[in-house]
């Protein structure tokens, strides 16, 4: 099925019928303003513009996710088997007693947003994956159950079937399942921890959660880890027991302040109560993982059809080390080609890209960075296409480049979240909108 068909016929429908678009965007904005779709404490920024994949791109991405977590589950497992294969990844101490503790399920990177750049007929390239402190979720539930009523879908849905993703519905779901395998039986917690340190995180989807917990009738807070305190056998808030904790506290920050919540990370060690997700999903985190992927040295226990795969689909990464005189001097030759990325950090900070610098200023951020925990990172070509969009009433079909998340949970598609942009980084950080995400099949 012709994608691209879906988008035409958006376009064609808001050129016949303008004035009906721009009183019905008034109305999405007026939701969304309302809504609990927010970052940093501000309305999220969105395009009047869905996002349209087929059922054939779905199973085609459904089939890239599977090859792709076979080599990560080998990847993992090498890790946790192989010491001289841990000293290759730039964790501390402390975080590899973390990645090596059991978190007591077997799936041991359960959430994931795995972001990339698809250009729907020449295919998808890996931009970074997020497995720790992920967020997005309400950002795309929001959008696209306020989209769902608006022209922007009324206009396909006489001639399609229009579906959606629920990412926060399913998560749950998930967070339950691996609750269920952790405690070896069917019984339900009867405490459930949301934790993040009190000033960081996203509160408006952490409140969202609390709200659809409870709804299921689980009773839950919102605690900052630094609260909780273990006895030896239970993690307790006040005198209650905690059975399940859904941790959106990233790896770093806790490894960075490890000593103002000894309590917490001691339950996590002696398996005293489920932590989704684990902290053994950081070696798929950590940005250094790209590198790693494609030096032959470290890749042995790849196949072939595995190694090809990595090329195809990763841009070309190095860790870029103290005293790696060659690639320097190519990043220095090769501006334009290359963009420089930390290893753990997100929302676009710390990115550096080469064609947003002069020659000078570009050589003294390579010398800069050199051997701060940082990879050299091929850039890709950021797919582009034409997208509505509103400002100040004016309305009119713009290029945008965009990048596709997708949520991963206990290693199965389940929800999507599509952010779009001007600049050379899609990201928080920088100028970036969110549009929700409709896969669209045809009526039999």
């Amino acid at each position: 099925m012709n994608t691209e068909k879906f988008f035409e016929l958006f376009r064609e429908e808001v050129n016949s019928r303008p004035e009906e678009f721009r009183r019905d965007h008034e109305r999405v904005k007026e939701e969304v303003k309302n809504s609990s779709a927010r970052y940093m404490g501000q309305t999220i920024d969105f395009l009047f513009q869905p996002m349209f994949l087929s059922s054939e791109d779905i199973n085609w991405l459904e089939g890239v996710i599977s090859r792709l977590t076979d080599i990560l589950d080998k990847t993992v497992e090498k890790y946790r088997t192989d010491q001289r294969f841990r000293e290759v990844f730039p964790f501390s101490k402390i975080t590899e007693e973390l990645i090596l503790a059991d978190p007591g399920y077997d799936n041991l990177y359960p959430m994931g947003r795995f972001d990339v750049f698809y250009d729907y007929d020449r295919g998808l390239q890996f931009c970074e994956f997020n497995t720790d402190g992920s967020a997005g979720m309400n950002e795309a539930r929001v959008l696209q159950k306020v989209f769902s009523a608006s022209k922007a879908i009324s206009c396909l849905s006489v001639d399609y079937q229009v579906s959606y993703y629920a990412p926060m519905k399913n998560w749950i779901d998930v967070i339950l399942e691996n609750y269920r395998e952790f405690s070896g039986g069917p019984e339900e917690p009867e405490k459930i921890a949301i934790v993040d340190f009190e000033e960081e995180g996203i509160a408006s989807e952490f409140r969202e959660f609390k709200r659809l917990f409870e709804k299921r009738g689980y009773n839950t807070v919102i605690r900052d880890p630094r609260e909780l305190k273990y006895d030896g056998s239970n993690l307790l808030d006040g005198s209650d027991r905690i059975d399940l904790v859904y941790r959106r506290a990233t790896t770093k920050k806790m490894v960075d302040r490890h000593e103002e919540i000894e309590d917490f990370l001691a339950a996590y060690k002696d398996e005293s109560v489920c932590v989704v997700g684990g902290f053994t999903s950081q070696i798929v985190h950590n940005k250094a993982l790209f590198a790693i992927l494609q030096e032959e040295e470290y890749t042995g226990y790849l196949d072939d059809e595995e190694e090809k795969f990595v090329k195809e689909h990763f841009p070309l990464s190095r860790i870029f080390k103290n005293g790696d005189g060659e690639l320097r001097n190519r990043l220095i030759e090769e501006q334009g080609k290359f963009l420089l990325k930390p290893f753990d950090k997100f929302a676009g900070h710390g990115v550096h890209v080469g064609d947003d610098f002069g020659p000078t200023e570009w050589k003294e951020k390579v010398a800069e960075v050199q051997g701060e925990n940082y990879i050299a990172q091929e850039f890709c070509d950021v797919p582009e296409k034409d997208f509505l969009h509103v400002r100040d009433r004016e309305m009119g079909f713009e290029k945008f480049g965009y990048l596709i998340g997708m949520f991963l949970y206990n290693q199965r598609l389940s929800g999507l979240y599509t952010r779009a942009g001007r600049e050379n980084v899609i990201a928080s950080l920088v100028e970036c909108f969110t549009l929700p995400n409709f896969i669209v099949e045809e009526i039999n």
